[in-house]
């Protein structure tokens, strides 16, 4: 076995686990307050909240985040093999249920480009906040302007 692989095993493993557990707590928080969306969204918020306040940082979850999203297409498995059973259902209703489909896509596609795009903006402001205090404090004030 490769050593880079070996050693990087049980830190994804945690973060998976990580990443499970604040997935099912998100879930239990939202049936609990009967709120009209998913845990998922929950968890997805905590996460961009705890994300973008520091308090977690992006290298606690990377690795647990990658494999997920490496390994999507086995979490989809259940979903193929219902199309099968019900092929009926797909011919009596296959448009509408393509375009619910569709529309649930896009929308989800969507929200999280300006997701990410507003994140991406407000990571990029701060940078620039701390590039330029940096500047300003490397260059001496000579009281005199232009």
């Amino acid at each position: 076995m490769d050593t880079l692989l070996a050693s990087h095993t049980p830190r994804t493993v945690l973060q998976v686990a990580l990443l499970a557990g604040v997935w099912f707590a998100a879930d239990r928080a939202a049936a609990w307050l009967h709120l009209p969306f998913s845990g998922g969204v929950v968890g997805l918020l905590l996460m961009v909240v705890l994300m973008l306040s520091g308090a977690l940082p992006p290298d606690v979850i990377d690795r647990g985040a990658d494999w997920l999203l490496s390994h999507m297409l086995l979490f989809f498995i259940p979903l193929v093999v219902s199309v099968v059973q019900f092929t009926g259902l797909l011919h009596s209703e296959g448009l509408r249920l393509m375009l619910a489909i569709g529309l649930g896509f896009l929308s989800v596609l969507l929200a999280v480009a300006f997701t990410v795009e507003w994140a991406c903006r407000i990571e990029r402001g701060r940078r620039l906040r701390a590039l330029r205090a940096l500047r300003a404090a490397r260059t001496p004030q000579t009281g005199v302007r232009a």
